[in-house]
């Protein structure tokens, strides 16, 4: 192999590297994995994105749940099995030394009353190694029952 044709391989195995990486390390789709693996209902792929010490702090109706990456995924089960599909549109993402803010909608039907509602939702992601290690979320969900059937909103 001639010496061009070396540094030009070199050279392009660099750049794919850099581009990978830079994948990898993207805010928005680190967010766009988080949220297809809730919309799929796919715990492993779940995951695959949350670091493995991941710490939740989600405000609920009830006041802040604190979760870890296995509580997380046991309500994702619960989440796939209450909805009969779910979509999320991440609207937009901010990132600031190595935290993501990140606007979420979802839309869902839900399978017992099988009416639509959606609901939109404010995450911090902190982030470590290209993975979520922490997040703080809170989301209308008093909304969401009400629009399904479930709870009557004064």
């Amino acid at each position: 192999m001639s010496r061009a044709a070396g540094v030009l391989l070199g050279a392009t195995a660099l750049a794919l590297v850099v581009s990978l990486r830079r994948r990898r390390d993207d805010p928005a789709q680190l967010v766009a994995r988080y949220y297809d693996a809730w919309g799929r209902g796919d715990a492993e792929a779940l995951r695959k994105v949350l670091a493995d010490d991941y710490r939740g702090h989600v405000h609920a109706l009830a006041g802040t749940e604190e979760r870890d990456a296995d509580a997380l995924a046991a309500l994702l089960e619960s989440h796939s099995d209450a909805f009969e599909w779910t979509e999320f549109d991440v609207r937009d993402v901010v990132r600031d030394d190595g935290r993501l803010a990140a606007r979420v909608a979802m839309r869902a039907r839900h399978r017992e009353t099988a009416r639509e509602g959606e609901i939109e939702g404010l995450v911090i992601l902190r982030v470590a190694d290209g993975r979520i290690a922490e997040e703080w979320s809170s989301w209308d969900y008093l909304g969401l029952a009400d629009q399904l059937g479930l709870a009557t909103v004064s």
